[in-house]
């Protein structure tokens, strides 16, 4: 079985109604779906990056080779001087998750079971919600907000903060008397803050009992990280927008964070299994981040069905992953199978061939703005 062509389909959509974070607000919904087309008749999808300028100028890393080189090819699209960094076009998740799709549909075999031994066949989520809108009382908003989700069966929510110390205290003091002492609750301030205000606000948040302060500080303010870990008790998360070698010699090696959240748009499969082992020897959660469709959420689910639990303990911290449940005009069209949870709030992990979901092409086609295929 031979790739003969490599399909880069580009989505978006607009949205009914605006969110904000501390950045920016958005109207709208863009994501990169990855096809690899095979010369037997299979196709296998992934979502994210796919290689950029370099794949485009050295078509022979991926053209005429088998998938099941897979992890050759994620070596070979690293960027000049060997290095792969999230900011360089070589970044190739998205590809990787489609190489293994396709190894798992040729043999007829889940890609967890190509990934290597299964510790659980459902995932706990954490239901990423809770950003600004146009409400008139933004506390009030994101405290009926974060109910309607606790009534749903979501055990942990993850709110947005980083609106400025003030107001962020106040949010989270109304969302955690609104979902109570046993929702777990998250928050996330997307690099809002610099090491003095953090360090600050983080001795504020400790009174109401965060499961983790995702990106307080820019990802690459390594020092301002280790202040942090001296300045307040609650559990520092970071590194979705880094790339695989990053996330191992600046966050795992010196365990500079709490949790480790990769996006497997960024590190794939052969990055993420990696990752998975390193942050156990080095003792630190690794709780994927996901922002995007229906395809890379069961992607990270045949990821973390292979972590290995970081302790033996029976109350040992579960592994989990993002999923969001913000407005998205097609982020659960574009597969033909229903991705939610169960009445216990767990995912199911696919076990069909490949990543297990049927890709709707019709709904690719509608949200497709654009096609680049590499032949």
């Amino acid at each position: 079985m031979r790739i003969t062509e490599v399909r880069i389909h580009h989505l978006s959509g607009k949205l009914k109604e605006r969110f904000g974070w501390s950045l920016n607000w958005t109207t709208e919904r863009h994501a990169t779906l990855v096809e690899v087309v095979t010369d037997e008749g299979l196709s296998g999808w992934g979502d994210g990056g796919w290689g950029g300028d370099r794949l485009i100028q050295h078509p022979e890393i991926v053209i005429g080779r088998s998938p099941f080189e897979a992890e050759a090819i994620f070596e070979e699209l690293r960027g000049p001087g060997g290095f792969q960094e999230r900011s360089r076009p070589s970044t190739a998740g998205g590809l990787d998750v489609a190489l293994w799709d396709l190894m798992g549909q040729a043999l007829g075999m889940p890609v967890w079971r190509l990934l290597g031994r299964a510790y659980r066949n459902r995932v706990q989520p954490y239901c990423t919600t809770m950003y600004r809108k146009d409400w008139p009382d933004l506390a009030k908003g994101l405290a009926q907000e974060a109910s309607r989700w606790k009534t749903l069966g979501y055990r942990v929510i993850k709110m947005k903060i980083g609106y400025g110390p003030e107001i962020d205290l106040e949010i989270v003091k109304a969302v955690r008397a609104a979902i109570g002492p046993t929702t777990g609750l998250a928050v996330d301030s997307n690099c809002a803050y610099d090491a003095g205000t953090a360090a600050w606000l983080g001795k504020q948040l400790e009174a109401y009992g965060l499961l983790w302060w995702e990106e307080p500080l820019l990802a690459n303010d390594y020092q301002g990280y280790a202040r942090l870990r001296q300045a307040f008790s609650i559990p520092l998360a970071s590194g979705e927008s880094m790339a695989t070698d990053d996330l191992i010699t600046q966050y795992l090696q010196p365990r500079l964070v709490d949790i480790l959240q990769p996006d497997i748009e960024h590190v794939g499969f052969t990055g993420g299994r990696r990752l998975a082992n390193l942050a156990w020897l080095n003792h630190v959660r690794l709780i994927p981040h996901n922002w995007g469709t229906a395809i890379r959420t069961v992607g990270e689910l045949h990821w973390c069905a292979v972590m290995p639990p970081l302790t033996e303990a029976l109350a040992g911290p579960p592994v989990m992953f993002e999923f969001d449940r913000t407005e998205h005009p097609f982020r659960d069209a574009v597969v033909q199978d229903r991705v939610d949870i169960d009445s216990d709030g767990l995912l199911a992990v696919p076990e069909g061939p490949g990543l297990g979901v049927r890709v709707e092409r019709d709904a690719v086609e509608q949200f497709r703005k654009s096609l680049t295929v590499i032949v």
